[in-house]
């Protein structure tokens, strides 16, 4: 049976923070180098936007590290997130082709007879409107070619850094842990119309382990990863949490 190991919202600022070591951890971990799937699932890096080849000299210990695993034969995944972003020129730049597959979407992969629903998650969060417009925005092509062409390395850093003070700022005084998680579980059952086996997932900084109604259909989230210290780990179509402390 395949086994899958998945991450997300680590939110690396600089090599050598704790969210660093902590996705070093991951990617050096016996059930990571064991997996035949491997899922990056957004928010990796906290900033992370374009081809600039310094996030290549910054950070090229993990590049190396998923350059290892990819070379392995096994299935590796990067999902983009509402921080890291437009990434795929940079990856090309690094990787071969498919040895990382970077995606914006979701990707159903059918494993071991099971259909597995694998995405960064904000589609989930349907019903925050303004945070769809937003990352419509930021996703689209106008915005990708400023990315990779127009913005200069360190006034992006300078504007992504702003961006994220202020957003925590903000989010940090209207999170409740039990109304992200409902609101989650029923963008979830509305947006797989429960025809899938697991739907895997990150964004809401919120770990969850929930059979959907009225189906056997499993939705996983690990949560922030900085605040969980865990990965999710499937082998033989049954889940869990594994430590990273």
């Amino acid at each position: 049976m395949k086994k899958i190991v998945a991450i997300s919202d680590v939110h690396i600022k600089r090599p050598g923070d704790e969210a660093d070591q902590l996705l070093n951890r991951f990617l050096i971990h016996p059930e990571v180098i064991s997996a035949d799937y491997i899922l990056l699932l957004g928010d990796v890096f906290d900033l992370m936007c374009g081809s600039h080849q310094e996030y290549l000299q910054l950070f090229e210990h993990h590049f190396e590290a998923l350059k290892r695993l990819g070379s392995s034969g096994k299935k590796i995944y990067f999902f983009e997130g509402n921080h890291d972003v437009h990434l795929q020129s940079l990856f090309s730049k690094f990787f071969k082709k498919n040895e990382v597959i970077v995606s914006q979407i979701p990707v159903l992969e059918v494993i071991d007879g099971k259909i597995y629903y694998f995405s960064h998650g904000d589609e989930h969060e349907i019903d925050n409107i303004s945070y769809q417009r937003y990352i419509k925005i930021i996703r689209s092509s106008p915005l990708e070619f400023v990315a990779n062409h127009l913005m200069p390395y360190k006034l992006l850093q300078l504007l992504g850094e702003n961006a994220s003070k202020l957003s925590r700022k903000k989010g940090s005084k209207s999170f409740n842990a039990e109304s992200v998680r409902e609101r989650f579980r029923k963008g979830v059952i509305e947006n797989t119309q429960m025809e899938t086996h697991f739907v895997i997932g990150g964004h809401s900084h919120v770990q969850d382990h929930f059979e959907l109604p009225e189906t056997s259909a499993i939705y996983i989230n690990n949560g922030y990863a900085l605040k969980t210290k865990t990965f999710i780990h499937i082998e033989g179509h049954k889940a869990q949490f594994l430590s990273l402390g």
